[in-house]
């Protein structure tokens, strides 16, 4: 689960790349965007489709990977039941935030 996450957290970051990117140079494809835009293709046919599907409606509303911090979500900051932690860690619950559903990227 953790590689999925980093894949998804490394999507997510590129993508914002893209997008300021946009903001900024318009419609002028620069050669480095392109590179990037190589790299986000290959990361999301990496992607099994129901994860990509849900990371996507995430993305809609802003972050859909946040990092888990000290026990609280990088997200919504609401404080995440350690119990819920530990059975991430095990695999034996999907590493999402119970208050907002994001990925949960949590830290061994």
């Amino acid at each position: 689960m953790q590689e999925l996450l980093t894949a998804l957290l490394e999507l997510q970051e590129l993508e914002i790349v893209l997008e300021e990117s946009r903001i900024v140079h318009g419609d002028a494809a620069l050669p480095s965007a392109v590179r990037v835009e190589v790299r986000v293709k290959a990361l999301r046919q990496a992607v099994p489709p129901g994860e990509l599907r849900r990371y996507d409606g995430l993305r809609r509303g802003g972050p859909a990977v946040v990092k888990e911090h000290d026990g609280s979500c990088g997200g919504c900051h609401l404080n995440v039941n350690r119990g819920d932690l530990n059975r991430m860690l095990r695999l034996e619950m999907d590493w999402l935030c119970p208050n907002c559903g994001r990925y949960l990227l949590v830290t061994l």
